[in-house]
């Protein structure tokens, strides 16, 4: 069984070569970044030489929600056939206004760290957000705030669109 590090490595990479894709971008993974010397999560280099460390996080709806998706993934507690895991204590009242409060919170939080070791420095917000569509997420980027001093020369938010909208992987830049 892989450890929970390992697999909150390797999410990372997967969103930092998704948003890759998504803005047709060549760049070569180098290495998972070192917390102990402030590096972002991934390192990677584009064909300018250039380095480029991405910074990922993930926004939820709730912390339970985070706290599944980790026990899911390193298989404590599988998912059966079918079964959808809610921790909640009922409804999820305004889904589009919470989801879009936690990405404010993750992009205020990464906002006040620094980070060193790349040429550039990216935020990559992926919002884990099944109720999300075109619209909530259009909504959601008018309404962010992106604080004035911080050391990303790039932000984005990424989500995967809903199967009536395409399933595909979006993006787009906040800054």
């Amino acid at each position: 069984m892989r450890t929970r590090d390992s697999i909150k490595a390797g999410n990372e990479r997967a969103v930092a070569d998704q948003l890759f894709a998504t803005l047709e971008v060549e760049a070569t993974f180098v290495r998972h970044g070192d917390p102990n010397k402030l590096e972002p999560d991934i390192i990677y280099r584009k064909v300018s030489e250039q380095t480029i460390g991405i910074e990922v996080v993930t926004a939820y709806y709730e912390d339970s929600d985070a706290q599944d998706a980790a026990e899911i993934a390193a298989g404590e507690k599988p998912l059966g056939p079918g079964e959808i895991r809610d921790r909640s204590s009922g409804l999820l009242v305004e889904p589009d206004q919470k989801i879009c409060e936690r990405i404010q919170d993750e992009l205020e939080k990464k906002c006040r760290k620094s980070y060193a070791g790349a040429d550039e420095k990216w935020l990559c917000i992926t919002q884990d957000a099944l109720l999300s569509d075109a619209a909530s997420v259009a909504e959601c980027v008018k309404n962010l705030r992106v604080p004035a001093k911080h050391q990303f020369t790039r932000i984005y938010l990424t989500w995967t669109t809903p199967v009536h909208e395409g399933g595909k992987y979006s993006s787009v830049q906040l800054f």
